[in-house]
């Protein structure tokens, strides 16, 4: 009977582990089988440092930076839209390059940003009105400047207006002028553009290439497969002495 007991005992502790294929196993020849995890470090990250009546940073927005959203290049990045540039503080109160209307501008960018954290959604935002500014529209008021741009993407002008009335855009604006403050090295101009923490400077038109030479994930996207076609002449126009942004040491023509 004691023999009996201990076969019964034997099986009962046997039994669940009959049915795990060693396949299946917590433990398969020796090795942890665990499944890999979501990946979402291979983003890289590019970041945009620009001020809103800056002509070349409306042109660059307008027409270059767009591509991320043109092409499937927008899977492999983690765009970053930061609207200060060459704007400096004196006393408590910001002084932007191209004027109040900038400093004005700036602060509206930075409450949609904010208010809608999705980068598709605020870009198309930011590249409305660039679009606009880089026309040189003559506008009645400077709501004027953005309030077509929120209607046609249906975002609350009221809840822009007030991010910017309350204060509340400015506490935004100057964390973006923070940052700013604490690239390595300082900008030059703007736009200035960044891939992972690297500059491209004069080479900022290019920014497609170096997005891709940067991302190291396994699949690259068709974006990257076709830039080498078509990477513009930026080199050729520092050539030409074409300028290439605006610097803070000029006095900003507001003609």
């Amino acid at each position: 009977m004691g023999y009996l007991q201990q076969f019964i005992f034997f099986i009962l502790v046997a039994l669940p582990f009959m049915f795990i294929s060693p396949t299946h196993s917590s433990l398969a020849n020796g090795n942890v089988n665990i499944l890999p995890p979501t990946n979402t470090s291979d983003k890289v990250t590019l970041a945009l440092y620009y001020e809103t009546l800056c002509p070349y940073c409306a042109d660059f927005i307008t027409n270059d930076l767009v591509k991320v959203f043109l092409s499937d290049l927008y899977t492999i990045v983690n765009l970053k839209l930061v609207p200060w540039g060459n704007a400096d503080i004196l006393g408590d109160e910001p002084h932007c390059q191209h004027g109040e209307d900038e400093c004005y501008l700036n602060t509206i960018h930075s409450c949609v940003i904010y208010y809608w954290p999705d980068v598709k959604k605020h870009f198309d935002f930011i590249r409305c009105t660039e679009q606009q500014s880089s026309k040189k529209r003559l506008v009645k008021n400077r709501a004027a400047m953005w309030k077509q741009c929120s209607e046609k993407l249906g975002m609350s002008a009221h809840r822009i207006n007030k991010c910017y009335t309350s204060g509340y855009g400015l506490k935004l604006l100057l964390q973006y002028a923070n940052e700013t403050a604490k690239l390595k090295p300082p900008h030059e101009y703007v736009p200035w553009v960044v891939v992972d923490n690297q500059p491209l400077k004069d080479d900022f038109e290019n920014f497609v290439k170096y997005v891709c030479e940067a991302y190291k994930g396994a699949d690259k996207p068709e974006a990257c497969k076709t830039q080498a076609t078509s990477v513009s002449s930026t080199h050729d126009k520092m050539a030409n002495r074409i300028h290439p942004g605006c610097y803070a040491s000029e006095i900003a023509n507001l003609g």
